[in-house]
């Protein structure tokens, strides 16, 4: 039996205010947004087996129009584009997470909470259970799923479907989000609840499970790295995507920051590979982000501290041991350029096996 990396996620809020960041990205039309509640990793469990990624879930039964929809679509789009395969809706997720997105909107607005948390306190308005998991396993998940959260609050937007793929794309244009959204979680609740106060104007939650391959009690707010859906190892994922468009200048802030000496980081660029079992490690050669002016972007890349060795001189591990195994990050140390196209270019390791790849993607305009 194969050991397996667990990974934790938690909120480690920062006291007195949420965490705000100057523009929305990836699409999102240049929104004001509070960013996601962050993540950590925790030791390895033991586990055996998954499922291969999923190319194709069925039609989910959110409302035409409604937030929920266009999350589910604008998500599912950007993961199988991505190679790291769709999630399915669940309806006990989704009870779930409306009911967490119900605790937060009502508790930022009283003046309870002033910072997003997964946890919540049984005084407060509205509270539905404690944690992540004991909320799934109270709305009828099983109590062998696995279940993880990433939550975020932002500014108004134009309609619903805007209020979905805003609520995506915060998570897109982060770190420790990116890498938690675009894993290898199977399933999705998705909840929303919009207020009319000026900020935060909305709360948005996304409850994923996992079933496949898992075993152990789960934990809080977590998800089981060698189970659900996993990618060949021979795969090589990342963000950006190939050719994608409309790409965030910059970086949404995280209430656990993965660069506290760098003001104002460009969007991250991450690549992803299998790393299902423990000792899985992606090393990192070069990853460079050139202009097309042929200006390289200066930047930093951040692994894991495993991935440190065997990786070329320079490599930085991840200040907050919060990086999942087998991704690396090149984090530019300035905001991209509006309206160009820049070319990525990765070269490295896997377990010791040579992998690359070449990309490019375009800013949008502001």
């Amino acid at each position: 039996m194969l050991t397996k990396q667990t990974y934790k996620l938690t909120a480690l809020a920062i006291a007195g205010s949420l965490v705000l960041a100057a523009c929305g990205g990836g699409g999102g039309g240049g929104s004001n947004s509070a960013a996601p509640a962050s993540s950590a990793s925790s030791p390895p469990a033991t586990t055996s087996g998954a499922v291969a990624v999923q190319t194709s879930v069925p039609a989910p039964t959110y409302g035409t129009g409604t937030m929920q929809a266009s999350a589910f679509s604008t998500l599912n789009a950007y993961r199988l584009s991505m190679g790291v395969g769709e999630v399915a809706q669940d309806p006990i997720l989704d009870t779930s997470a409306m009911a967490h997105a119900l605790y937060l909107d009502s508790n930022l607005a009283n003046g309870n909470l002033t910072a997003l948390s997964h946890d919540e306190v049984s005084t407060f308005a509205n509270y539905y259970s404690a944690t992540p998991l004991s909320r799934a396993q109270l709305a009828g998940a099983p109590a062998t799923e696995w279940i993880g959260e990433d939550i975020a609050a932002g500014y108004p937007q134009t309609s619903a479907a805007a209020y979905g793929s805003n609520c995506v794309n915060i998570y897109l244009d982060t770190v420790y989000h990116l890498q938690s959204v675009t894993s290898n979680q199977q399933t999705i609740g998705i909840g929303f609840q919009q207020n009319s106060g000026s900020y935060p104007n909305y709360s948005c939650v996304l409850d994923f499970g996992e079933t496949a391959g898992v075993s152990g009690a789960p934990q809080a707010n977590s998800f089981n790295a060698s189970g659900g859906q996993q990618m060949p190892t021979t795969t090589i994922a990342h963000s950006p995507l190939v050719n994608e468009p409309n790409v965030a200048l910059a970086m949404m802030k995280e209430d656990v920051n993965v660069a506290p000496d760098i003001a104002a980081p460009g969007r991250p660029i991450m690549v992803l590979v299998n790393a299902a079992n423990a000792g899985d490690v992606l090393t990192v050669s070069s990853f460079t982000l050139t202009a097309a002016n042929g200006a390289v972007v200066a930047a930093r890349i951040i692994v894991p501290s495993a991935a440190l060795t065997g990786s070329s001189a320079g490599v930085t591990a991840d200040v907050n041991n919060a990086l999942f195994q087998g991704v690396a990050f090149l984090l530019p140390l300035a905001p991209l350029t509006a309206n160009t196209t820049y070319t990525a270019t990765f070269s490295g390791a896997r377990d010791g096996t040579p992998i690359s790849a070449t990309w490019s993607f375009t800013t949008a305009a502001s």
